[in-house]
């Protein structure tokens, strides 16, 4: 990365050039006054300061006028970092890149031509003299621009970067729950250009998904806006038609992430409960297991994701001799019931997700009815199973 120049090296001006400039730092009220003139002629912006402050234009003119002089006079090196400076308080009023530009051009060919009328008369340089001056003067002005376009480049990525910061603590403030007032919520609804009534989706998903659920999503028409935090990524999604939450959810499958969505809720006040709801549903698929999953739609996982603790307490209390034995044991008869529930109590179709016989998934299964003491034949019993089994398959 090139390093931004602060200076500006002027080569020594003839000695008779050098006189005419100091005559020209005694005329600065006028030729300031004259420079105020021009502008206000040349550009609209600077016609109307003219009009409401006259006097600090030309004071601004008669301070870059002078401070141009005497680098002349002095032959020493034009300070940029004062220029950049500069540039950045124009550019913090609102001033226009164009307007200023304009005016360092004006301002420096008003110099120039100031110096030729001085010397033209009597003829004391050549031409040729005249060029190097000439030179200098318009690597001056371009110097100059170059610095000023930087300063209000760096003016505006600052100030994008601030607009992103206040732009994320509305979204904060949405998620948390802090608002409470209805012109709250009409003012994120504009920032976060979110319509006010929805309806939403809230989505949660892992955050160490390797695109990013924002870039999966945001290629589309939908309007959401995204937060990354240390547990995960969430977004507000807007989804005014049922073909918006088809395209939502066909979306995030492709993202190869765990994901839970909220139920479609009715205005940006729900967003917090929706958020809830997100979590929980994340919360039913278990470490590892991918895709997107809706709140509500699998229930016995959403009761167990919802409460956690008390869910396992109840395993617990079901499955203690079987939680007793030795690990392989254990994670064997386990693996088996979790198997025999997904295939809806099919051995034979249990045993072929385990790559075993079916007569060793029913001696397994009768083996945890004993360690149980739930029938898998009776309603309640396969109730308090399934809950167990799919308590210790989330907790891992």
């Amino acid at each position: 990365m090139v390093a931004p120049m602060t200076s500006v090296p002027l080569v020594p001006l003839p000695a008779e050039l050098v006189e005419i400039v100091r005559g020209q730092v005694h005329r600065l009220p006028e030729l300031a006054d004259q420079l105020a003139g021009l502008l206000g002629e040349k550009d609209e912006f600077y016609r109307r300061l003219d009009a409401s402050s006259p006097r600090e234009l030309r004071k601004v003119c008669e301070v870059n006028l002078g401070r141009a002089f005497a680098a002349f006079i002095e032959e020493r090196e034009v300070d940029l970092e004062t220029v950049r400076k500069t540039g950045r308080a124009q550019a913090r009023l609102g001033i226009p890149l164009s307007a200023v530009l304009r005016a360092f051009r004006i301002a420096g060919t008003f110099a120039y031509e100031g110096i030729i009328d001085r010397v033209a008369p009597p003829r004391v340089l050549t031409p040729e003299q005249l060029i190097p001056v000439n030179a200098m003067v318009w690597q001056i002005i371009d110097s100059f621009s170059d610095v000023i376009a930087d300063a209000y480049t760096e003016v505006a990525t600052e100030s994008a970067r601030y607009d992103e910061k206040a732009r994320l603590a509305v979204v904060d403030s949405l998620l948390e729950g802090r608002f409470t007032k209805q012109e709250e919520f009409e003012d994120a609804a504009r920032v976060l250009q979110l319509p006010m009534a929805g309806p939403f989706v809230v989505v949660y998903g892992d955050s160490d998904a390797t695109l990013g659920l924002s870039r999966v999503v945001g290629f589309g028409d939908l309007r959401s806006v995204w937060r990354r935090l240390p547990d995960g990524e969430v977004g507000v999604v807007a989804v005014g038609r049922t073909a918006d939450l088809r395209a939502l959810r066909k979306a995030l499958e492709g993202a190869a992430s765990s994901v839970g969505m909220s139920p479609p809720v009715s205005g940006l006040p729900l967003v917090p409960a929706a958020l809830g709801r997100a979590r929980i549903a994340r919360a039913c698929l278990a470490e590892g297991e991918t895709g997107v999953i809706g709140f509500g739609e699998r229930p016995v996982s959403t009761l167990v994701a919802g409460a956690p603790k008390l869910a396992r307490e109840l395993a617990r209390d079901v499955l203690t001799d079987l939680l007793a034995l030795p690990a392989a044991e254990r994670d064997v008869l386990l693996a088996t019931l979790h198997a025999w529930f997904a295939e809806h109590g099919s051995a034979r179709d249990a045993a072929e997700r385990l790559f075993v016989h079916p007569n060793t998934v029913r001696y397994r299964i009768r083996r945890v009815q004993e360690l149980t003491g739930r029938d898998l034949g009776d309603p309640r019993g396969i109730a308090e199973l399934y809950l167990a089994v799919e308590s210790v398959r989330l907790s891992g």
